[in-house]
Formats: structure tokens, C-alpha cells, sequence
């Protein structure tokens, strides 16, 4: 299924519910993650990593059938890479990425985009798909969008 027309469906959902100025940033996250993971049901794992300290990420909301690691490091893995980096990063097949951290042997390939908010990162937003190359420009402009409303 052509995933523009989900994304759509998504942005429209999103922007009326998170336009509730009352709802703090873990509330937005949690919701734009089940509202992700509610459309993209193939989806292994859906959900957020908050900057806690210089450096270091921790698990927030979230959707999927894993446990997910708790805590990531900014050189560690591919959560890390985009947090230090600032950037978008795919992974077409996350066997291939130096460092990549597995919290499940079904992840194969990976999507993380950071969540920037007055030039601070506030925390990245993890999505991990069961194919090789899952993820592609399309999804990455979708996602950047999306987490703007956050």
C-alpha cells in the first residue's frame, strides 16, 4: 500500500489532536506515537527516545511488541548517531550499521528522526521495520513534518 495517502490521513489526525496547547511534550509524543503505529500496524516498534542528560538518551512512549533498551548513548547505535548528528538517519538493513544496538532480532531495517525544538534536540523518534530498505525518502519527509507538531 502506497504510504503517502497514510501520511495524509496521519498529518490530519495529528495536527487537530495536537493542537491542544494544554498537552505537555511526553503527552504529544505519546499520542503521535499510537497514532503512528495505528496506521503502520507492520511497523515492529513506533516510539521516542528523550534527551536526559548531555549525551544520553532515554526511553519514552512508545508502541510495539518489545521490550525496548532503556537507555542510549549518543555514540551508540543508530538512535545515537541521528541524536548526535542532528539528522535523519535510514538504515536499509541495520546488520550493516557499525554500532547498531538490537533490542529485537525482527528489526531489519530502521528510521530515526530527531525532534529539535529552538535549536536544542529534545529527543529522537525510532521506527523499526521488519524489511530490508522499509524506510525511504517519503517516510522521512512525512516523519520530520509530523514531529514538528511536537
Amino acid at each position: 500500500m502506497d504510504s503517502e495517502p497514510r501520511y495524509q490521513n496521519i498529518l490530519k489526525t495529528a495536527k487537530s489532536t495536537l493542537d491542544d496547547y494544554s498537552m505537555d511534550e511526553i503527552g504529544k509524543m505519546t499520542v503521535m506515537a499510537a497514532i503512528l503505529k495505528m496506521e503502520f500496524s507492520e511497523w515492529i516498534f513506533c516510539g521516542f527516545y528523550r534527551v536526559i542528560k548531555p549525551n544520553l538518551l532515554e526511553i519514552g512512549p512508545y508502541q510495539g511488541n518489545i521490550l525496548a533498551c532503556s537507555h542510549i548513548a549518543f555514540d551508540r547505535g543508530v538512535c545515537g548517531a541521528s541524536a548526535s548528528k542532528k539528522k535523519t538517519i535510514i538504515v536499509d538493513d541495520v546488520s550493516t550499521f557499525p554500532g547498531y544496538i538490537s533490542c529485537d532480532e525482527k528489526t531489519v531495517s530502521e528510521i530515526v528522526v530527531p525532534l529539535i525544538k529552538n535549536d536544542d534536540l529534545i529527543a529522537v523518534l525510532d521506527v523499526d521495520g521488519n524489511r530490508v530498505g522499509q524506510f525511504n525518502r517519503i517516510d522521512q519527509l512525512f516523519l520530520e513534518k509530523l514531529v514538528s507538531y511536537i
